[in-house]
């Protein structure tokens, strides 16, 4: 690949065009501050630099990209920033002053240490994969695997600043998983917060950026300052001797569980420590259990003696024990003799042609009751999330326009739905191969079609197919679902609480953009439920204008659940968004930095002077 053909903003090839038709990144832009490298930037001798995707204190994380398998990838690296510069080629990280040299070497070494221990979880479900390690410039850089999708605090504005306590559940008790695994390997995290907890577009939920090497840095020089997130981090954090443990993380999650229910950002712990003001999620409307409130308040009590002790003492306070129901527990010597019976028949019809009508009825009988079987494991793992019923799934596959594809709507399916049920409920069970059931229903499928259209499979087809094929599949399903034993919660609730499928949250009246100037002047759009991404390219960007000052994706929109406002963020445009508060009196434009909540009448352009709207009750 050459580089030179990449966007730096994205990494597509865009044939070295000026201006990037996907993400409007402007090619040969430079970096943003003498801190980063530049764009195009070959490090390793086979990773091209792009934009840079965060810089805190002690690091810089790169947009990048591997020429030799042709991947996108995030590279972080190691430049505290307070005690180290660039050398004068612009590469080389060397620190400020002979003193600062041994803080700089102390902080490369627990950089690497961060390194080792995030190799250790690279093939983990819910870390970030590393990839890649070496030395170069004067510093250390970690290789990462690209995430597409957002962190969980974008996704909470998205919503508009809360979610039900359940999605909350949902998506942290995959956080859940990782943390539990890192503190039995005896590493903690030290930095848990919805900054640091990335969605996948595929709904997986993946814990990074580890503040391992700044708080070992700054307990290592008091010139040193680590700045902490206010109202995540425990008071422990705050104290140069502060004892650490998993109770420091568990701190931090529980606050992040009360960020995401009550849409508020919890009380500074060391505030806490002279006086306590905490309000319960409850009373700031979540709606949770109180025993699942009571959990989040006691993994965020301010002395670390008074929290739990452990993330497997955390799960259990949400997800107690119950027993499964019985139509689950003998799964597989239910379907299995049936499916024994059926190919011995299929055997004695192939010595006898006579009994191919018997074949045909061994075969009806097998896809009945692996229906039947199936719908009693899928009911038992309703709790309101499906977006089918286990019935309708089974009928739909009986009918004839869908009778081709009923192995995709129950075997995949009901995988996707079981490994669904089990993020939601903070079990440890093992999840089912989802590529390896969906590699076995295509084949299947196949079968069918072949048998349907062409007639052309036998009784020997059929038990080469489904010998090797859908045995094994139905019983890995099985074996899968059996084993949820006594860990699985009761049927359709968590700790007494009856869930119903994912409500979408109100909007206090529905608000609308008016165009005041632009392609749309005159013309008022309603906002919506998923809200509006105004941009120049149609294929990132549901509203699209057309003047060039517009970026591909420039704004997004959508509505505040909480109050009759509306929410702007400027997506990384290239020339900006600038907002005019109605009930200012300056009358100035201001530009927009993230993300803005407007009241009706406020205002916002695009640019200088693009587009203009005006945000206005309908």
């Amino acid at each position: 690949m050459n580089p030179d053909v990449l966007c730096m903003g994205c990494m597509a090839d865009t044939n070295a065009a000026d201006v990037c038709p996907y993400c409007a990144y402007v090619n040969h832009s430079p970096a943003e501050s003498p801190a980063q490298l530049m764009p195009r930037t070959i490090l390793n001798g086979k990773y091209v630099l792009g934009r840079v995707l965060g810089q805190g204190g002690f690091g810089v994380t790169y947009l990048a990209y591997d020429l030799e398998q042709s991947r996108k990838l995030a590279i972080k690296e190691y430049f505290p920033a307070i005690i180290s510069t660039r050398g004068r080629d612009r590469l080389t990280v060397t620190p400020l002053s002979s003193r600062n040299r041994q803080d700089l070497d102390y902080g490369l070494g627990k950089f690497h240490e961060e390194a080792r221990a995030l190799f250790q979880f690279k093939n983990h479900a819910n870390v970030v994969h590393m990839v890649d390690f070496f030395h170069a410039n004067g510093t250390g850089y970690i290789v990462m695997v690209y995430i597409e999708g957002r962190t969980f605090k974008e996704h909470l504005l998205l919503r508009g600043g809360r979610i039900p306590f359940t999605e909350a559940m949902a998506s942290l008790g995959q956080v859940m998983n990782a943390l539990h695994d890192l503190h039995n390997a005896g590493i903690l995290h030290r930095d848990v917060s919805p900054d640091n907890i990335y969605l996948e577009d595929g709904g997986n939920v993946r814990l990074l950026d580890f503040g391992a090497t700044r708080y070992a840095m700054g307990e290592q020089s008091r010139s040193l300052s680590v700045v902490l997130k206010p109202g995540y981090a425990p008071e422990e954090q705050y104290r140069s001797r502060g004892r650490q443990g998993p109770w420091t993380d568990i701190y931090s999650l529980g606050a992040t569980f009360y960020r995401a229910i009550s849409g508020q950002v919890p009380q500074e712990s060391m505030d806490r420590l002279q006086h306590d003001e905490l309000v319960p999620p409850s009373q700031l409307g979540a709606d949770v259990s109180t025993d699942s409130e009571a959990a989040v308040l006691k993994a965020m009590a301010v002395r670390a003696e008074l929290r739990f002790q452990s993330i497997a003492e955390f799960r259990a306070a949400f997800a107690p024990t119950a027993v499964p129901p019985a139509s689950i527990r003998k799964s597989k010597s239910i379907f299995l003799p049936v499916i024994a019976c059926c190919m011995l028949v299929a055997l004695v019809s192939a010595a006898a042609p006579s009994l191919f009508p018997v074949f045909i009825i061994a075969q009806l009988v097998l896809y009945a009751s692996m229906l039947v079987l199936f719908r009693l494991m899928w009911n038992s793992i309703q709790d309101g999330y499906a977006t089918t019923t286990p019935a309708r799934a089974v009928l739909l596959s009986l009918v004839p326009v869908f009778n081709l594809f009923w192995i995709f709507v129950v075997i995949w399916g009901f995988a996707d739905a079981y490994n669904k049920y089990i993020d939601r409920h903070l079990m440890r069970a093992k999840k089912l191969d989802g590529k390896l059931l969906l590699g076995c229903s295509i084949t299947l499928a196949a079968y069918w079609l072949f048998w349907v259209t062409l007639q052309t499979t036998g009784i020997g087809m059929f038990l080469i197919v489904h010998t090797a094929f859908l045995l094994p599949a139905v019983t890995k399903i099985c074996d899968a679902v059996d084993e949820l034993k006594l860990a699985e919660p009761r049927k359709a609730e968590v700790h007494g609480v009856v869930h119903s499928p994912l409500p979408k949250l109100p909007v206090a009246q529905s608000l609308s953009l008016h165009c005041a100037s632009g392609d749309y002047q005159g013309q008022s759009i309603e906002i919506g439920d998923r809200g509006i991404v105004i941009g120049r390219n149609p294929a990132l960007a549901n509203l699209v204008l057309s003047s060039a000052e517009v970026s591909g994706k420039h704004v997004r929109v959508w509505c505040d659940s909480a109050a009759s406002k509306a929410w702007i963020e400027d997506l990384q445009s290239t020339n900006g968004t600038f907002y005019l508060e109605s009930r200012s009196s300056a009358n100035v434009w201001i530009r927009l930095s993230g993300s803005k909540l407007l009241s009706v009448g406020d205002r916002f352009r695009l640019s200088s002077s693009a587009a203009e709207f005006e945000v206005i009750s309908t």
